[in-house]
């Protein structure tokens, strides 16, 4: 009796272990990713399935919120084991010591190489030397051009412009005011997608957000502001969000536009004419190859409790398994080891990969929002001829300078 009762006690001790070594450990993660195709929701089930230790509990935050969460989660200490943030923020968490540092773990990771990224994205998640953020996919700028209008006006699509005269030569020819067809389209948005599609030209143009004070700068918004002023270029890209200047190319309306790999699903059904993506022209004089960098990046923010669960899922979203299914919904692999087989739009893939070599981060600046803001101030004041664009920038690098004099960029 005593012997079966003290086996009967082992046998529900042993139940008892495996059944608390079988629970996994909750990881809570915030993302934006609201679309059922992006790699996330894949990566998170594959992962939960893939082993017991750690369980993600995802939560998707729209990504105008998210960082207004994030600092409420900060105050409140009761933040989220990990976080997808846009690149140009993760700086600003980074400098005031709400992430936590990684660079340990991501020395001994056997996945996360930083050789292997490609510099702009990795540099992101960097904050004065310590590493507080992976990659976790990257987007940048190309010029997407109505091949069947180049056909039309005597343009040969398969030569399509390859610098500021030539890109402004063919937006010429393209107009066609009599069809509301405008030559060329972007977002000057006085927002950060504004700011994200003119930097590529101010550095095109020998500038910098630190030096906008300089001629260089205002030869690039003066581009932008004569393009529109004459006709070239419509006056409401001052309010058009990104997406809204996709949609005037796809309707169109417009001959040539910038635009990001995330438009490639919807351009793929909705625009009914031969469209082509070709590389961002460069300024003639200058032949600085240069573009914005987009993208998310991981981070784990300080006084998560399953860092170490965290980490491994992000181990697991960096296998070029799942960086490779990004490209289905237009998202570029942030790491140059990776390249996607028999790519989906593969003359796009090919271009804007060849694009990301020169995409560069905004900032990486703890105060991007502020400087951000001042560059928007001066592009609406420059494009609706409210004041010169030299005026104008001299104006906003007054408002910067004091930012960069304590961290410069």
């Amino acid at each position: 009796m005593k012997r079966r009762s003290f086996l009967s006690i082992a046998a529900l001790m042993c139940l008892s272990a495996s059944a608390a070594y079988a629970q996994p450990k909750t990881v809570t993660l915030w993302h934006v990713f609201n679309l059922e195709t992006d790699m996330i929701h894949g990566g998170i089930k594959a992962f939960n399935e893939s082993q017991n230790d750690y369980r993600i509990e995802a939560r998707i935050v729209p990504g105008t919120q998210v960082v207004t969460e994030l600092i409420k989660a900060t105050a409140t200490g009761s933040v989220p084991d990990l976080v997808t943030l846009d690149n140009p923020v993760v700086a600003s968490f980074s400098a005031q010591g709400t992430l936590t540092d990684l660079t340990d773990r991501v020395a001994k990771s056997n996945v996360i190489k930083p050789d292997l990224y490609f510099p702009g994205p990795w540099a992101a998640g960097s904050w004065k030397g310590k590493i507080y953020g992976v990659p976790r996919d990257a987007n940048t700028l190309a010029l997407y051009y109505n091949a069947d209008m180049f056909r039309a006006k005597g343009l040969d699509p398969d030569k399509p412009p390859k610098t500021w005269s030539e890109l402004k030569a063919a937006a010429e020819k393209l107009r066609d005011p009599d069809k509301g067809v405008y030559g060329f389209g972007f977002s000057a948005l006085q927002a950060e997608e504004g700011v994200f599609q003119w930097l590529p030209f101010l550095t095109q143009a020998g500038g910098s957000v630190d030096k906008l004070d300089q001629p260089e700068a205002a030869v690039a918004l003066q581009f932008w502001a004569d393009m529109v002023k004459n006709g070239i270029a419509s006056k409401d890209v001052i309010n058009q969000r990104q997406y809204e200047v996709a949609n005037t190319f796809m309707a169109g309306n417009t001959a040539m536009a910038l635009g990001g790999p995330w438009e490639l699903p919807r351009m793929q059904t909705e625009a009914k004419f031969d469209w082509r993506l070709t590389l961002l022209p460069v300024k003639d004089d200058k032949n600085i190859n240069a573009s914005a960098l987009g993208g998310y990046i991981f981070v784990s923010p300080k006084g998560a409790k399953q860092v170490d669960g965290a980490f491994k899922f992000i181990e697991f979203m960096s296998n070029p398994q799942f960086l490779n299914e990004g490209w289905k919904t237009g998202r570029l692999a942030p790491r140059t080891d990776v390249v996607v087989q028999d790519p989906q739009w593969p003359q796009a893939y090919s271009i804007y990969r060849e694009q990301m070599q020169s995409a560069r981060p905004r900032g990486p600046h703890p105060q991007w929002p502020e400087i951000s803001r001042a560059v928007q101030t001066a592009m609406q004041e420059a494009i609706t001829g409210v004041k010169p664009a030299d005026v104008a920038l001299k104006e906003a690098a007054k408002k910067i300078q004091p930012i960069l004099a304590k961290t410069p960029l």
